[in-house]
């Protein structure tokens, strides 16, 4: 047998080889590191602190835990890392844009928590009322 057989063979037949779950989660999850990877071009006022916010938090908490459990997980530790690098990195690039708008840092902190102030939420307009119908439209009635 051929020493790249052999390897092969190991990586196949590992805790966290390819026939397991070990393996594909973090696989796949590298997808969201290129997501965050592709935002870097994305307008600052497009990118969404909560959004971060909970991939620096799943990040941090999923790198350091892939070293607690059994068997150690360094594909899951490298994707949180990476993950939690480019969130962080969105993170800053909110802070200091948000800052050089003018915010305070009271009101930088609560941007990131809860982002933008009234968003998804229905606009009330001068005397006239939003009426849902059905979710088909959106129809103001005076």
């Amino acid at each position: 047998m051929s020493a790249l057989n052999i390897a092969f063979r190991r990586f196949w037949n590992s805790e966290t080889g390819p026939r397991t779950v070990h393996f594909w989660a973090p696989t796949l999850k590298w997808g969201l590191v290129i997501a965050g990877l592709s935002d870097i071009h994305r307008p600052v006022e497009k990118v969404s602190g909560p959004q971060n916010l909970s991939l620096l938090a799943t990040a941090l908490i999923w790198t350091r835990w892939s070293f607690v459990i059994k068997p150690k997980n360094y594909l899951l530790a490298s994707v949180n890392f990476f993950l939690g690098c480019t969130a962080g990195y969105h993170i800053s690039r909110i802070v200091n844009y948000r800052i050089r708008s003018g915010d305070s840092a009271g009101q930088v902190v609560r941007y990131i928590f809860n982002g933008e102030q009234g968003a998804g939420q229905p606009q009330q307009c001068e005397n006239k009322k939003l009426v849902l119908h059905s979710g088909n439209a959106n129809e103001y009635k005076h």
